[in-house]
């Protein structure tokens, strides 16, 4: 069994390997849900604001053209998903972001360094959720908001638990719930933002799914959360893909395949008197 370094490690070489292909074309929610994000979080546009596990920059370049007056501190800990972020904003004329390589778990730097942080589906790759998000509500002022996403319902069903079911019967260690399902629910998100010390919270769910074709379901699974799985088929991966592409044609219609995204936008606010 891995440990938890080990652990990190393994999803920072997925991540570093997808980071080129990462949120487009089937993929695209990601982009999506940070543009909706941005237009949830109140900016009047001269804060700072942190956005932590930032990916390719999803929701720091939407946010950073929300702040003609402030920036985005955007941090991963992928490289490879940094050099991609800093390229769309370079190719985007945005020069308001800054880019900080390191864990979301070890954040270096000041208490109430910022106006307001964000993390979209990163929290849930934490085993201590409450802890991490703790740990960046420090960074934010009395007062600030800290704003997360998460998939929530019934998302890449069922497909997502066809690929999973197929994963087991080539000999693979596939877990029965992904690891989303952790803060799925309202009372998951209230647990964690109160062992956090936020207050005020409040949920928006939206749905942001669209219809695919079976390569753009394979997209998914190839550059988002299935690539590490995957790649353990080894020389079975060709076969592994057809099958489970057969498999799928009877949930088509004439418009597709449809992909369920179903996504929480939870947000707490500092407290004036908060302690970390």
């Amino acid at each position: 069994m891995q440990d938890e370094s080990q652990r990190k490690e393994a999803i920072k070489q997925v991540f570093d390997t997808v980071a080129a292909a990462y949120g487009l074309g089937a993929c695209r929610f990601f982009h999506e849900s940070g543009e909706a994000l941005a237009q949830m979080l109140a900016l009047s546009g001269h804060e700072a604001v942190l956005d932590v596990a930032s990916g390719t920059g999803a929701t720091a370049l939407p946010l950073a053209k929300r702040l003609p007056h402030g920036n985005v501190t955007a941090v991963d800990f992928s490289s490879g998903m940094l050099e991609q972020s800093r390229a769309s904003a370079q190719k985007q004329g945005l020069k308001n972001l800054n880019f900080v390589e390191c864990d979301m778990t070890a954040l270096p730097f000041e208490p109430s360094q910022f106006d307001h942080a964000t993390c979209s589906f990163g929290l849930f790759f934490v085993d201590d959720m409450s802890g991490a998000l703790k740990h960046i509500a420090r960074t934010v002022k009395p007062g600030g908001t800290v704003m997360v996403s998460g998939f929530c319902g019934d998302s890449f069903q069922p497909m997502a638990k066809r690929c999973l079911d197929r994963f087991r019967a080539y000999g693979l260690e596939a877990p029965e719930k992904p690891g989303w399902s952790r803060m799925a629910e309202r009372a998951q998100l209230k647990q964690i933002f109160d062992e956090a010390g936020l207050v005020d919270m409040k949920i928006e769910r939206r749905s942001l799914g669209y219809f695919i074709d079976l390569d753009g379901w394979w997209d998914v699974i190839w550059n988002a959360g299935f690539r590490g799985m995957v790649e353990q088929l080894g020389d079975k991966k060709d076969e592994f893909k057809r099958a489970h592409l057969d498999e799928l044609k009877s949930l088509e219609d004439d418009r597709g395949l449809w992909l369920e995204i179903e996504v929480n936008f939870t947000s707490g606010v500092i407290p004036e008197k908060a302690r970390y």
